[in-house]
């Protein structure tokens, strides 16, 4: 399918962002118009009486964490705000966060760090223990780490995350060789007393999905690139937060077009099912359409039976995406499929004509707030967001 001006403008903005990790910082000092009172969630924006109960449950335990008043606090989409909100996790104006820059713009985007899995505020859970876990990684870890990333003058996730995919990553919900990739790199220069250090290391190496917050962050920084062609059905932004899902469109400006998101099918944990799932929760969506995750499931075989797949069906999916995506990654690569590249950013005229919506792995989340991660699965942005940009991209584009 012939690519017209304005999405081959688009498309090779994304595929030309090169993501660089310098540092690690309070979300205050980097990340466009944060101040004490907001907190910033997984997209489309929603008004606090419309949050999801877990969504909720996580802006309350951020804002206690904060020393909010709850009844001041301000709500806003992450990725209206050049960062990344995972999950029902949030940024507060004290919460550290990864900073990536674009080499290739100049452009920055952020994420908050992976506290990992359990009893976390990425999963809308909150108490004494996450509390002290928070205060560890905002006092202790994050300088550590930020001090280290300055020392090395930065490091080349695109890089990095190239070689991870060959290690058997696909970078959202399998980040072990890249977790473990960032480590190396950051362990000659850690300027930590041994225990101290120590503890650094145990938590990295009992954290192996700590590197998505740069992978999250990456994809935003990739896709913000192609937004704001004139012209172009690249979808820049997509989110879910547990209630509801959105997506932008590059030549549709900042307007969210918004439906009920879907609840993901997958495999549960012992003592759960499909009735205690809750609908898809987090800004990780956006992940598959920056040529990551499910699009290159083919690359992980080890997550197959987490999220319910096989070589078949993680090879569909693949094939599926390249139908409706705009371009090739020329760093992302499967070596399983020959080396080929990953399917990268969706066109959302593509997606209306062919019935294909991106896929996306994804961890479920219980329904009700306090009970946590569920299991893994496989969801998709629902085609009422599609079709919704692709009427108001006809109207203003024929």
């Amino acid at each position: 399918m012939t690519l017209t001006e304005a999405n081959r403008t688009a498309i090779g903005r994304v595929l030309a962002s090169e993501p660089w990790l310098v540092g690690i910082r309070p979300a205050a000092e980097v990340v466009p118009g944060m101040r004490r009172e907001l907190i910033l969630h997984a997209a489309p924006p929603a008004a606090s009486e419309d949050l999801s109960p877990v969504l909720r449950g996580g802006i309350l335990g951020a804002a206690q964490f904060e020393g909010l008043d709850p009844s001041a606090v301000e709500l806003g989409a992450a990725q209206d705000h050049s960062a990344m909100a995972g999950g029902a996790g949030s940024i507060t104006a004290s919460t550290p966060v990864v900073v990536l820059e674009d080499r290739a713009n100049g452009n920055r985007a952020f994420h908050f760090l992976m506290e990992g899995f359990g009893r976390t505020l990425i999963l809308g859970m909150y108490g004494e223990d996450v509390r002290e876990r928070l205060l560890w990684l905002r006092d202790e870890l994050a300088p550590a780490l930020d001090a280290a990333i300055v020392a090395l003058g930065g490091i080349d996730c695109g890089a990095l995350m190239a070689e991870a995919l060959r290690r058997g990553d696909e970078l959202h919900n399998r980040n072990a060789a890249a977790t473990s990739m960032l480590a190396e790199l950051v362990a000659p220069v850690l300027d930590a007393g041994g225990e101290e250090r120590r503890r650094i290391f145990d938590f990295l190496r009992g954290n192996p999905q700590f590197f998505v917050a740069v992978s999250l962050a990456a994809s935003r920084l990739a896709l913000e690139a192609g937004h704001g062609v004139e012209g172009s059905s690249l979808v820049t932004a997509v989110g879910a937060n547990g209630r509801d899902c959105g997506i932008k469109v590059s030549g549709l400006g900042d307007h969210w077009f918004v439906a009920p998101a879907e609840v993901p099918v997958g495999v549960y944990l012992d003592g759960f099912g499909p009735e205690d799932a809750g609908p898809g929760c987090g800004d990780s969506l956006l992940v598959e359409c920056a040529g990551l995750g499910a699009t290159v499931l083919p690359a992980a075989p080890a997550l197959w039976p987490l999220v319910g797949a096989d070589e078949q069906r993680a090879r569909q999916i693949f094939e599926d995406t390249v139908r409706i995506a705009l371009g090739e990654h020329p760093r992302y690569r499967v070596p399983m499929l020959g080396d080929r590249g990953a399917p990268t950013g969706i066109d959302l005229l593509r997606v209306v004509e062919t019935g294909i919506r991106p896929v996306i792995d994804i961890v479920m989340v219980h329904r009700e707030p306090g009970r946590g991660m569920i299991g893994f699965g496989l969801t998709s942005p629902p085609m009422a967001c599609f079709e919704q940009a692709a009427a108001a991209f006809r109207d203003r584009y024929g």
